[in-house]
């Protein structure tokens, strides 16, 4: 009999490894691929960990780094539904749809681009902003 086998729930934090490092609360794109051995890490062969980096400049975000990461580390990425701290690459005002970067900061989305989530403060460049994950508006901004 075929079982199904939940690898991860919605919104829990996933330990990942980042390829190139980066900040905390900085933006990741979506995995490039998988360490060897099974997603909760109990293999003989690798520990399963699911593999990010920067995010493309209005691309598809995974999630956002809990901490500081080394190249080759691993981080916590915090995932959607959630109210998160994303560090601002520039002014957002709150309500605003925010996009990210190619270095993982966001920035008021511009039409076209994919949607992180909503401004619930305001933000300046190299500030933090509150973004509600939860709320990506449209899938592309208007």
């Amino acid at each position: 009999m075929a079982e199904a086998i939940v690898y991860y729930d919605p919104g829990a934090d996933i330990t990942c490894q980042h390829t190139a490092g980066a900040p905390g609360g900085r933006c990741v794109g979506v995995p490039a691929g998988r360490n060897p051995g099974g997603p909760s890490g109990i293999s003989d062969t690798g520990d399963g960990l699911l593999i990010v980096t920067a995010p493309l400049a209005a691309g598809a975000v995974f999630g956002v780094t809990s901490h500081d990461v080394a190249a080759g580390g691993r981080v916590n990425v915090i995932r959607a539904p959630k109210v998160v701290a994303i560090e601002a690459s520039a002014a957002i005002s709150i309500g605003a749809l925010v996009a990210t970067g190619t270095d993982g900061r966001v920035a008021t989305a511009a039409t076209g681009n994919t949607v992180v989530g909503r401004a619930l403060t305001v933000g300046a460049a190299g500030a933090f902003c509150a973004v509600d994950m939860g709320d990506r508006g449209p899938s592309l901004a208007p």
